[in-house]
C-alpha cells in the first residue's frame, strides 16, 4: 500500500514544479512582434552581410546564393565513399 508521505511528495511537488513554471513563463514567451517576424521569408537583400572570417572578410548574402547556384554540392555516390579500416580494439 502506497504511503500517506509518497503521496504528499508527489503532490506538493507537482504543484511547486506548475507554480515555478507557470512563474517563469512570461519571462521565456516571445511577444507576438517577433513572432510574426520569425514566420514571414526576407528577401535576401535585407540580410546583413556574413561574416566568413579574415580569408574572406564580410560577404553579402546575394553573393553566397550566386556561388551556391553556381556550385551546387556535389552528393558522394558509393563508389567515392572510402572505407576506413579499425586495427585492432573495438
Amino acid at each position: 500500500m502506497i504511503s500517506q508521505k509518497i503521496i504528499v511528495f508527489a503532490v506538493l511537488s507537482l504543484i511547486i514544479s506548475l507554480g515555478v513554471s507557470a512563474a517563469l513563463f512570461p519571462f521565456s514567451a516571445v511577444n507576438d512582434e517577433i513572432r510574426i517576424g520569425a514566420t514571414k521569408p526576407r528577401p535576401m537583400e535585407e540580410f546583413p552581410d556574413v561574416d566568413l572570417g579574415p580569408d574572406y572578410g564580410e560577404v553579402p548574402v546575394i553573393e553566397l546564393m550566386g556561388y551556391y547556384l553556381e556550385n551546387p554540392p556535389v552528393k558522394q555516390s558509393e563508389t567515392s565513399v572510402t572505407k576506413q579500416q579499425h586495427f585492432g580494439g573495438c
